[in-house]
């Protein structure tokens, strides 16, 4: 993965501007204002209890980039409006396998920010020898999951009461998918396609 890239300005839907960048350990505040941000029953949905202090802490303080990438969302230099992970294990029998998450700030959806931030994934995930990405949503997580569906993922399993929120109660888990080939494949239609409108335009 090729973190001098970072940090990238992007353009949103709406014309506004976010920095997009690897997460660092002075995020930890910004991180905690964030997931408050989220809904409490959105809160229950996600896998670790992202509001505990503890959490956080513990995150920002062991970054490893080569286990997980994390990419955030920034506005206004410090205010982290999207978080978005890559998750690999490379010293498994799934070791050609990643797992993407990701969260956007409820004033950011809509906007394309959750499709950004799971291409961008996507792109150093590329780098690496990870052959297929799987994420794991919940049928509450739409904007989650229109984002990976116009990435090409496709549903490969249903998982009945998987998930276990914070106050006890059962959640399916959809898994999803898509392999690297196939991603690399539609990326380049995607990109031949906009050039093709570029020159018909010019």
């Amino acid at each position: 993965m090729n973190l001098s890239e970072y940090p990238k300005e992007k353009t949103l839907k709406d014309g506004s501007k976010v920095i997009l960048r690897p997460m660092v350990h002075e995020d930890e505040v910004g991180l905690m204002e964030f997931f408050s941000s989220l809904p409490e029953g959105e809160r229950l949905y996600l896998r670790n209890d992202v509001i505990n202090p503890e959490v956080i802490h513990y995150w920002v303080q062991n970054i490893d980039y080569d286990a997980v990438l994390p990419i955030m969302a920034v506005v206004d230099t410090t205010r982290i409006v999207g978080v978005s992970t890559l998750h690999r294990n490379g010293y498994s029998w799934t070791r050609h396998i990643g797992s993407i998450r990701l969260s956007v700030h409820p004033e950011f959806r809509r906007h394309g920010l959750a499709r950004m931030l799971a291409g961008e994934l996507f792109s150093n995930a590329l780098t690496t020898d990870l052959e297929k990405i799987v994420a794991e949503v919940l049928p509450q997580q739409d904007d989650v999951r229109m984002a990976f569906n116009h990435l090409g993922f496709r549903t490969e399993a249903v998982l009945k009461d998987h998930h276990l929120d914070p106050k006890g109660r059962k959640h399916d888990v959809i898994i999803i998918s898509n392999d690297i080939n196939q991603l690399w494949k539609m990326w380049l239609d995607q990109c031949e396609s906009v050039s093709g409108m570029q020159q018909k335009e010019y």
